[in-house]
């Protein structure tokens, strides 16, 4: 489905914004409203929802010109999800803690590297626009 390509690259490409929003404001001005919004819980949370929501269903639908299944949109859906469960991670880091050792040591890990998956996931969306018929994007 069309509607969720698009989706799919928007949503990636919000979520690494504001993933990266810091490192990106500093670099290039224009991108400063994407620093202010890692400051507001609710903005967060819905574009985290957003990303992982649309990551999950995008595993099995389809892009325009796919015609492989679960690898069509592999990249992209990977990426959605990775990013969400990142910007879920950061909002509550008070569930982080109480979810035990393993995960708490994930999710530092993860936050640390939370500037370069940002600018991956701006790269996969703005690539997956690019090239919507290729193997693994």
């Amino acid at each position: 489905m069309a509607q969720f390509y698009l989706l799919s690259v928007v949503s990636n490409l919000v979520a690494g914004l504001t993933l990266a929003g810091d490192f990106l404001g500093e670099k290039m001005p224009f991108l400063l409203p994407f620093k202010e919004v890692r400051s507001r819980r609710s903005a967060q949370v819905a574009i985290g929802i957003t990303a992982l929501v649309v990551g999950v269903i995008k595993l099995f639908l389809l892009s325009p010109g796919e015609h492989i299944l679960i690898l069509g949109d592999f990249l992209p859906a990977v990426t959605g999800i990775t990013l969400g469960i990142m910007l879920l991670a950061e909002v509550n880091p008070g569930k982080v803690e109480q979810a035990g050792e393993s995960i708490r040591k994930i999710s530092k890990t993860a936050l640390t590297y939370r500037v370069p998956a940002g600018i991956t996931g701006v790269i996969v969306a703005l690539v997956h626009f690019l090239f919507p018929g290729l193997a693994v994007l």
